[in-house]
């Protein structure tokens, strides 16, 4: 077999397993990394800063130490497998670098790279990732101590943020509502809504004001009579009768009712 041929089927044992690992793995487990959001010194460990654009490829498996039907701790472990080929891969280990997703100290990820490297060198000539990250997931069950100093902190902080906003949210209440979107939207309904009404009650308003400003019918009779007395005792003072007076006040009594009960109390505007 010549040395093209050889490449070539290096790349394709390479190019099954990766199918075989999408197959096995849901797509939240198994990633297809981009090389160049790769930070250096990963790039670096798995020996991508020097590849060709066109070979330059790497993967994340995402290892967790339970069983897809058991309960997940209440702080759980979470570890990324990245990986990439060298390219006469498998007969030569994979490149590999362990990171820590959650819960993972930095002692238990070294460890673990270690018993990777052992259990590749013991695969050569297969293809192992599939058995790989089954080494690590049974090293988790096996072996990992949580990073508990690390998540008590990250807690901590959280719980802190919390309280912290919590007293910024108290002293915006004690100073008043806090203007937002939503409230300056309600309050502008509202506005909008009370000026409509006070302007379709406007014209009201000001027939009430001008009704104030005319002479009810009693007003108007009684200055009518005032006028016509002094009228008549400026013509016959001795002819005068007080008592006429009286049956005035009767007469201007029904006209008065007449008036309120017809709505023509606006005679005094004429």
């Amino acid at each position: 077999m010549s040395g093209d041929d050889d490449h070539q089927q290096y790349l394709d044992d390479q190019s099954d397993e990766i199918e075989a690992l999408q197959a096995i793995f849901m797509d939240e487990q198994f990633q297809i990394l981009d090389v160049n959001t790769l930070e250096t010194t990963t790039a670096q460990r798995l020996k991508l800063h020097n590849a060709a654009a066109d070979a330059a490829a790497a993967y994340r498996i995402t290892v967790v130490p339970e069983e897809p039907d058991e309960e997940p701790p209440e702080i759980p472990q979470r570890l990324g497998l990245l990986f990439a080929y060298p390219p006469t891969y498998p007969d030569v280990p994979p490149l590999i670098v362990c990171q820590s997703e959650q819960g993972i100290s930095k002692t238990d990820l070294a460890n673990i790279e270690t018993h990777l490297h052992d259990e590749a060198l013991a695969n050569v000539g297969m293809a192992m990732m599939f058995t790989l990250a089954n080494a690590a997931k049974d090293w988790l069950r096996e072996h990992a101590n949580l990073d508990v100093g690390e998540m008590e902190d990250e807690a901590a902080r959280k719980k802190k943020e919390l309280a912290e906003e919590e007293r910024l949210a108290k002293a915006r209440r004690a100073a008043g509502i806090e203007v937002t979107k939503e409230t300056f939207e309600d309050w502008h309904t509202r506005f909008e809504a009370e000026r409509a009404l006070a302007k379709a009650l406007a014209p009201d308003a000001a027939e009430r004001a001008e009704r104030a400003k005319r002479m009810t019918g009693r007003a108007y009779f009684e200055k009518r009579r005032g006028e016509a007395v002094e009228a008549e005792l400026e013509d016959d003072e001795e002819d005068f009768d007080l008592d006429d007076l009286d049956d005035e006040d009767d007469l201007l009594d029904d006209l008065e009712a007449l008036v309120e009960e017809e709505g023509v109390s606006t005679l005094a505007s004429s």
